[in-house]
């Protein structure tokens, strides 16, 4: 007569109704998902300030406010928008 055992996992389960082991978290996974949440923050915020910065740009260079650009901010205004138009596609 052979008897087969089953392998039970006891799960231990906290007040909020969690299994224990994710009720609990290394430190060294919290602070690296903190880290990349932050990063990640960071990045879109960059990403939106670049895509106004290209919006402002465009709306000077083809609006009406190039008369009042003198020829050096012309230039450094049309390298500025060509800079984040590449970024933008690529």
């Amino acid at each position: 007569m052979i008897k087969h055992a089953i392998a039970t996992e006891e799960k231990v389960v906290t007040g909020r109704g969690q299994p224990d082991h994710q009720a609990r978290k290394r430190p060294e996974e919290m602070s690296l998902n903190s880290y990349a949440l932050l990063q990640a923050y960071v990045l879109m915020a960059v990403t939106g300030l670049g895509y106004l910065a290209l919006t402002w740009s465009t709306v000077v260079l083809l609006g009406g406010f190039v008369t009042s650009l003198g020829k050096k901010d012309f230039w450094c205004l049309t390298s500025i928008s060509m800079v984040q138009a590449a970024r933008s596609v690529l």
